[in-house]
């Protein structure tokens, strides 16, 4: 047990801590494609909503923020400015549901965010080579696979009467068990 300031090996914590690499690595990767975005007026985070809209996949906004990773409010938030810009509507569904869809322009600029995802892809590509990347993506589906197995357990102490966890099972926004 860590009795005071003095006994903590902050460099240790910090080159050793999951977190900080893996939020370090996503904020890299953010600005890359952003950087690459940018003559298209969209960042990472809306190029993937407009991706997802066009997979069509998820029938309702909740499936489209589960597979995004997102909370709904945040999925409301991103699709203002989208909906704004002409690149996104929206469609009665099935009862009170409501699904965003993309408009013509949307259909246009997903194209483009395609051949531009592309070349940005590439680049890393280059670097890590087939195998780095590939490399990459399993140790990273292993981690979200280890973080899903705690959650669940953590989710599973507090059903049965434990403390208290931040997830609430009718707020799982989780993508896939990957």
């Amino acid at each position: 047990m860590t009795s005071s300031l003095q006994d903590i090996d902050f460099v240790h914590m910090g080159r050793s801590c999951l977190g900080l690499a893996a939020r370090r690595t996503a904020n890299l990767l953010t600005r890359h494609f952003n950087r690459h975005m940018a003559p298209l007026g969209l960042e990472l985070t809306q190029c993937q909503l407009l991706a997802a809209i066009a997979d069509s996949s998820a029938d309702s906004a909740s499936g489209i923020a589960r597979s995004l990773g997102i909370d709904r409010s945040t999925l409301a938030r991103n699709l203002k400015p989208l909906e704004a810009a002409g690149l996104v509507t929206r469609r009665k569904g099935d009862g009170r549901k409501v699904l965003p869809v993309l408009t013509s322009a949307g259909e246009r600029k997903v194209v483009d965010i395609h051949d531009t995802w592309q070349r940005a892809h590439a680049e890393l590509d280059d670097l890590l080579g087939a195998a780095g990347a590939d490399a990459v993506r399993a140790h990273m589906s292993a981690l979200r696979k280890a973080v899903h197995t705690l959650e669940d357990r953590a989710l599973a102490k507090t059903t049965s009467g434990g403390e208290r966890h931040p997830v609430s099972p009718g707020r799982d926004t989780r993508p896939d068990r990957t």
